[in-house]
């Protein structure tokens, strides 16, 4: 069992459904949360490789020297997961898009795409954020939900793992379109041996 951002799968096949499942469980018991403080925002960021360590080590710094905003910060980032886990749930559902969710997704995007810089990066050039502003740790995931929105017509439509105690949501990227589960090592697996045990009579 995942103990924080570190050590949890990472099975949402996206960034954004990624920083969803940063609660271990949402179906049947709720929690824990692995984004407790700033700190696991910088580190969940960094393990999906969107900020460099130069950023990073800017980021850190300014929350040294201001905790009380990388707190703000923090409160901020969990508002922006909770409105993107509702727009998606509601995807899975095959239901409209809650309005408030996509009203914050959609605005704390575009803010993130404000304050975007273009870089050369070997051959290329691409968009990125300076990463000296405390904001800039959560924008790319504002900023992937909403490119998430807008490739709809061209991807299967999001899903929840309906694994008991699970409740993650997933892009499904399997060849056939019918995965069920967001690992099928765990989720799957478990859920196989509750039908058999039923089946069996031996109960849970």
């Amino acid at each position: 069992m995942a103990s924080s951002i570190f050590d949890m799968r990472l099975s949402g096949g996206h960034p954004a459904l990624d920083l969803v499942n940063t609660v271990d469980s949402r179906r049947g018991r709720q929690g824990p949360d692995f984004l407790r403080s700033f700190d696991d925002v910088l580190g969940f960021t960094e393990r999906l490789q969107l900020i460099d360590a130069g950023g990073l080590a800017r980021l850190r710094k300014r929350a040294t020297a201001d905790p009380g905003k990388a707190t703000d910060t923090l409160m901020r980032m969990l508002e922006l997961r909770e409105a993107i886990y509702s727009l998606f749930l509601a995807e899975d559902s095959e239901a409209p898009y809650p309005d408030e969710a996509l009203r914050t997704v959609v605005e704390t995007a575009r803010a993130g795409r404000a304050r975007q810089i273009l870089i050369k990066a070997d051959e290329n050039f691409v968009w990125t954020l300076p990463f000296d502003r405390l904001p800039d740790a959560f924008y790319p995931f504002a900023i992937a939900a909403t490119d998430l929105l807008t490739s709809r017509s061209d991807r299967r439509r999001v899903r929840e793992c309906k694994g008991e105690n699970c409740g993650w949501l997933f892009l499904d990227r399997s060849k056939n379109g019918r995965r069920q589960w967001c690992s099928e090592a765990s989720c799957g697996v478990h859920s196989r041996v509750r039908r058999f045990r039923a089946r069996s009579g031996h109960g849970l």
